[in-house]
């Protein structure tokens, strides 16, 4: 939650005079009422044969709609990318659109029937992708409704993509609208803009005959199209490898494969639970401007960070009681390595909380933790202004977030490491630590569920990890967020149209992709980054969670290939206007029996806690009945984790009926 005094800087940058905005001259006018509609869009893709894809995206500021401070957004950061985000916000507009017919959330089977008025499709198999559409109701005053579209799933690298849309329909019943622009396209007289406009590129006729033969392969009737575009996605190198060599060129130059350390106090009898609590510090390479907030990654001519020298990051170890009354190593065995991420703008002392210790010490883990540099209490104020005042420098957050998560994967270095021979963590004259080196695992709650996903794409050390309320991408997850909502003022402020705000959304959503879970979410189970192996998730969550919507968790854990328990529970959605509410059951995951024992695999467990019905539209739910804070303290998820980790099993843990899992007093 936003500090007091942020709010009142909020405030007032709400209260600056509303900008204007005019359609540029290099806007494709398929959609004549927004510049940078439809979006995403090859019509700002140029050939580029030194990238992967052989594009390179290509922005100029008029493409973007000026600010109330009269500055258009820099489209440098994006212009680097040699495609667009593998997770986008597809947005579109027609006047006065009904809803009634789109393909919801809480039923995505609908986008791949034959009539579906929505249809996105791999242009290079014909097949098509589930997704859900809707209108953006982030703002209630506006008349101005951008139509989104969302994937179930992270799309294809490098994946020419086509997106059409027909039988839609106004308010008022009558068929919407197509521009002028999109009709010569679909009609085959393209020539007559030509002729009225000669700059017009003479090649995009062929395009759209092709994109126009593919639908009707595809069976969509070319006559019947409203708009159709394509556009391709970004290669993974130019997703991933800025993470990846930052995280490889840090673990060359750390000595030993371990960072040096330096422990600043050590407090035994530190709680019932813990009986060592041990800070410090340790060295990190650095790859940003400066180690502190605020700054950014340098860039060498490659496109890779260029190492800028060492810094020291905070961090610290809670050893509790269980593992040292083992430490002689006499059964049972002694503690395990449990790296935990904190939630958002929070830090490294998040794992003092009471339950953590409680864990540590019921199951014996010796617990560890950092700070994610990107998204902690000390990153919320140059972020917020920057949100505020200029969103093309909003790179400093998935800048930061990469050191960050180079940090917490060497702190793992470092527990596996050299620290694991401080006489701090030895006892009993034994000469070894109280705990295993070959045996580490992660687990992350809120944003640690989130970037946790991050890092257990990118780590060479954990193969099992606990994904807590965790879940992306950031474009579909943050309007649907009660946090969200304490800093997009500073953001609605710069663009109080509502067209323009949400395509600065998506505008930051592509942005971040480059360490967010839209850009690595694919290659936590399967498809492995460079250097690094498959990898078993358990995702954990509480359905009517106000902070990670439920939406956001299912697109991460189908990504990465999660299955869920046959009476897993099920959501309810509140439709506008409408006494009755619809349920759903999840789309698109393996079910298996109540009593499966999974091997190798992953999993999607819900809590069932008491809550409204989440939201229809993108808005958050109740904070009045927000679970955010649940699943992590249900003792049968705990137990459920704990065997995950020593096992590799994943198991159903919850009671009658079998896998409902809902707590005591809940329906």
């Amino acid at each position: 939650m936003a500090p007091d005094s942020l709010r009142i800087v909020l405030l007032a940058t709400v209260s600056a005079a509303i900008g204007l905005w005019s359609l540029g001259e290099a806007c494709d006018e398929l959609v004549p009422e927004q510049c940078l509609l439809p979006f995403p869009n090859s019509f700002y893709l140029r050939a580029d044969n030194s990238t992967d894809t052989g594009y390179r995206v290509s922005f100029s500021k008029e493409d973007f709609p000026r600010d109330t401070l009269g500055s258009h957004a820099l489209p440098s950061v994006l212009n680097s990318f040699d495609g667009f985000s593998p997770f986008p916000s597809i947005l579109a507009y027609f006047k006065d659109l009904s809803e009634s017919n789109l393909p919801p959330h809480w039923d995505i089977a609908q986008s791949l029937l034959s009539h579906s008025p929505t249809i996105l499709l791999n242009a290079d198999t014909g097949e098509r992708v589930p997704h859900f559409a809707e209108l953006d109701n982030g703002d209630k005053l506006t008349v101005e409704h951008a139509l989104m579209l969302w994937p179930a799933y992270r799309l294809n690298d490098n994946t020419r993509y086509i997106v059409a849309m027909r039988n839609l329909s106004t308010t008022h019943h009558k068929p919407v609208e197509s521009s002028q622009t999109f009709l010569a396209l679909r009609n085959g007289k393209y020539g007559d803009v030509l002729a009225s406009n000669p700059s017009t590129d003479d090649d995009r006729q062929a395009h759209f005959d092709d994109i126009f033969r593919i639908l009707v392969k595809a069976g969509v009737a070319r006559d019947s199209l409203q708009l159709a575009w394509d556009f391709r996605t970004a290669s993974r190198k130019c997703i991933t490898e800025r993470l990846v060599f930052t995280r490889d060129d840090a673990f060359e130059r750390i000595v030993n494969i371990c960072p040096d350390y330096t422990i600043s106090k050590v407090t035994d009898n530190y709680s019932a639970n813990i009986f060592r609590h041990i800070e410090g510090t340790f060295k990190v390479p650095y790859y940003t401007n400066k180690p502190g907030p605020g700054s950014h990654l340098v860039i060498d001519e490659k496109g890779l960070p260029v190492f800028q020298g060492v810094a020291e990051a905070e961090f610290e170890v809670l050893i509790p009681h269980s593992v040292v009354a083992n430490a002689t190593f006499t059964p049972p065995s002694p503690g395990r390595i449990l790296q935990y991420g904190h939630g958002l703008f929070g830090s490294h002392d998040e794992v003092q909380q009471g339950y953590l210790q409680q864990v540590a010490n019921r199951y014996g883990y010796v617990m560890a933790a950092c700070t994610w540099w990107g998204m902690s209490r000390d990153d919320v104020v140059p972020l917020v202004l920057t949100l505020a005042s200029n969103v093309s420098k909003m790179n400093i957050l998935p800048d930061r977030l990469t050191q960050g998560v180079t940090n917490a994967l060497l702190l793992m270095k470092l527990m596996k490491g050299s620290f694991s021979r401080d006489s701090h963590v030895q006892f009993g004259g034994s000469g070894k630590a109280c705990y295993e080196t070959d045996e580490a695992y992660y687990y992350g709650n809120s944003l640690g569920g989130i970037i946790g996903s991050v890092y257990m794409a990118a780590t060479t050390d954990v193969t099992r990890g606990t994904i807590g309320v965790g879940g992306g991408p950031f474009g579909l997850l943050l309007p649907r967020s009660h946090d969200f909502a304490q800093f997009s003022a500073g953001l609605r402020a710069l663009y109080p149209r509502s067209m323009d705000y949400i395509s600065a959304l998506s505008f930051l959503n592509m942005m971040w992709s480059r360490l967010s879970p839209g850009g690595f979410m694919s290659y936590i189970t399967d498809n492995p980054l460079p250097g690094s192996f498959k990898h078993q998730i358990l995702m954990q969550y509480g359905l009517g969670d106000a902070q990670v919507n439920i939406l956001a968790v299912q697109s991460l854990a189908r990504s990465a290939h999660c299955s869920i328990f046959e009476s897993n529970v099920h959501q309810q959605f509140s439709r506008p206007n409408q006494q009755q509410n619809v349920t759903e059951k999840f789309f698109g995951f393996d079910v298996v029996a109540n009593n499966a024992v999974l091997q190798n695999s992953s999993l999607l467990q819900g809590l069932n806690p008491h809550a409204l019905p989440e939201p229809y539209n993108n808005v958050p739910p109740s904070s009045k009945t927000d679970s955010h804070e649940k699943p992590r303290r249900f003792q049968p998820f705990q137990d459920q984790m704990d065997h995950f980790f020593r096992t590799g099993e994943i198991r159903n843990f919850c009671g009658s009926p079998p896998g409902a899992c809902t707590e005591p007093g809940d329906p």
